[in-house]
């Protein structure tokens, strides 16, 4: 989690400056010490290599897949002495099998271990360990550059910010500006990128937040002077970061995030990057609103693209005005709603940790046992623990099929595919009309399993022709 970004025009609002710098300092005030109790078990899934195909994440067999899980903490933090876990512990208590059943984990590494103890340290001393372990555990291995720092003009931005109350000093922001954004994107992938290129089961994730230039803010000298603008700069500007990592990794998917703290995932449909097997991102905490009010940035694109929230959570314990400050009842169920409602959108939740809020755990002041989960009513610890097991077991309950104008459509003989798509109680005619209707209406894009009547994992006009030889 880092700083305060908007969602769309309309409601951007002012940087919180303390949650920009607690959440890019990461404090380590409170920390104890002491091991895990050991579990049993792993995840145990395959973990083939994935690739892109039109707005699906797919493996080499074609069949659609969702990626699901949650962020560690930074490695680099994790490495610290006080820090009350090693790695692998970490990792192998978050893919038990049992309490834990993600089928993809995000590994942060922030700028400060590459720029300070180099690219081999951060290589072979943070991201090997964690790599190995969730190969082993069954996982697939989300490589997050954790980066949060202006794309373009690093110094003269951070100038800007501090000119503008963001920090005293240029020191307090958070990120080192005397190292060029576009220099150490460069340095480090070309340093990671082929060091992973052949692990089946690792992603990279470019950039977790590019923040500044936006259209409001006026640092440096680029003229941005709208959304669409800060993509299209940011498109131009990260495209050479892409293609670095395809010299050294051709197949990788790249998960590919956006200015404001990765919110202008909707222009990716428009003005896509050059290259195959790319995934956008999407970052959203309550601040956004409900669904309703978000869905054209981070949904809506999804019906073009592959799509993956790589950050979300809340906390009912925050201060009100920080931005992840929440309820489930109040935002979660309605982001979990929001979520299930598209086959094609990965999540990720924000953070199996007891510090880089909004937090999984909460400290005990046991040595032996220092984190308990936060599982309460309107806490997202449990939440999301919760949703993981329903995911992997496949659901707790059969999913709602859309209303199609007045047609609600059902399922007659059970087999999930939802053939009675007028919803008068027979397989007709007015089932064939009903789905030609709608074949590119979002409520049947969004849920092609119960629509695939070809069985090719799209809903198109095959599947109307497919439906009418049924009949």
């Amino acid at each position: 989690m880092r700083g305060d970004r908007s969602a769309i025009d309309g409601i951007e609002r002012t940087i919180d400056r303390r949650t920009f710098l607690r959440a890019t300092g990461a404090g380590v005030a409170g920390v104890t010490t002491g091991g895990l109790v050991g579990t049993a078990g792993a995840v145990g899934g395959s973990t083939p290599p994935l690739h892109t195909e039109g707005r699906w994440i797919r493996d080499p067999a074609g069949e659609n897949v969702e990626l699901r899980g949650f962020a560690t903490a930074g490695l680099d933090f994790i490495a610290n002495d006080w820090y009350p876990f090693s790695t692998t512990e970490v990792l192998e208590r978050a893919t038990d099998g049992e309490q834990w059943q993600p089928n993809a984990i995000r590994l942060p590494v922030t700028e400060w271990p590459f720029i300070e103890q180099g690219p081999a340290y951060v290589v072979e001393e943070l991201l090997r360990p964690a790599v190995d372990v969730l190969a082993d555990r069954g996982v697939y291995a989300m490589i997050d550059f954790h980066l949060i720092r202006p794309y373009v003009e690093t110094r003269a931005n951070a100038e800007g910010m501090v000119a503008d109350g963001w920090a005293e000093t240029i020191d307090d922001l958070g990120f080192d500006a005397s190292v060029p954004t576009d220099e150490l994107l460069m340095d480090f992938w070309s340093a990671v990128a082929p060091a992973f290129a052949d692990d089946d089961h690792v992603l990279y994730e470019l950039f977790n937040e590019p923040t500044l230039p936006v259209a409001w803010s006026s640092y440096g000298s680029s003229d941005v002077s709208n959304r669409q603008e800060s993509w299209t700069l940011w498109q131009k500007t990260a495209q050479p970061w892409v293609d670095e990592i395809r010299a050294h990794a051709p197949e990788t998917p790249i998960i590919v995030g956006s200015p404001s703290w990765t919110s202008r995932t909707d222009f990716a449909p428009e003005y896509p990057f050059e290259g195959d097997n790319l995934v956008y991102a999407g970052h959203i905490y309550p601040p956004n609103g409900q669904p309703s009010e978000f869905d054209s940035v981070y949904g809506a694109p999804a019906e073009d693209v592959p799509v993956a929230i790589t950050e979300f959570g809340w906390d009912p314990s925050l201060p009100e005005d920080d931005e992840g400050y929440g309820t489930t009842s109040g935002w979660g169920e309605p982001f979990r709603e929001w979520v299930d409602s598209y086959d094609n959108v990965g999540w990720f939740g924000w953070c199996f940790d007891h510090s880089w809020a909004p937090t999984f755990f909460e400290e005990t002041g046991d040595s032996s046992q220092p984190w308990a989960l936060k599982d309460g009513p309107e806490e997202h610890g449990g939440f999301i623990r919760q949703w993981l097991a329903d995911a992997a077991s496949g659901g707790d309950s059969p999913p709602e099929p859309p209303i199609l104008g007045d047609a609600r459509p059902t399922d007659p003989d059970g087999d999930g595919v939802f053939e009675d798509v007028s919803g008068n109680g027979d397989l007709d005619f007015p089932d064939v009309n009903t789905l030609f209707q709608n074949t590119d209406a979002p409520a049947v894009q969004n849920t092609p399993t119960m629509f695939d009547f070809d069985g090719d994992g799209d809903v198109d006009s095959q599947d109307v022709l497919a439906l009418f030889e049924r009949i």
